[in-house]
């Protein structure tokens, strides 16, 4: 999702930068239209549901991994995203690093916590 929104700010800064003299003001007006696409991202992420990707997740009290687990996720159980916040770097299962954490609630247990974007 980071990627999504940081190429979307690129585009939209490569698009205005040239086509103005105006270098301060347009690079105000860029900063601004990445600002109202992070927030329309964020909104659109609020409330969606999503489903673990592997057995044992760990849904934690804060968006790092040596805070207290309050329980698990597991495929089929389905979580409902609240927010997306940055939080501790987590290398994923695939090799990739991810700081992006999702507050959610675990459908199944009523469980809620944060969860690595790596495993939802």
């Amino acid at each position: 999702m980071r990627t999504i929104r940081n190429a979307l700010l690129s585009a939209v800064a490569a698009a205005i930068l040239p086509m103005s003299g105006l270098g301060m003001q347009a690079a105000t007006i860029a900063v601004e239209i990445g600002n109202r696409l992070v927030k329309l991202v964020d909104q659109a992420e609020r409330g969606r549901v999503r489903d673990f990707r592997e057995a044992g997740v760990r849904i934690r009290s804060a968006p790092g991994t040596g805070t207290s687990a309050r329980g698990l996720g597991n495929p089929g159980d389905r979580a409902t995203i609240h927010r997306m916040v940055v939080g501790e770097m987590v290398r994923c299962p695939n090799g990739s690093a991810n700081s992006e954490w999702f507050d959610i609630t675990n459908r199944r247990t009523s469980v809620s916590g944060f969860v690595s974007g790596c495993f939802i």
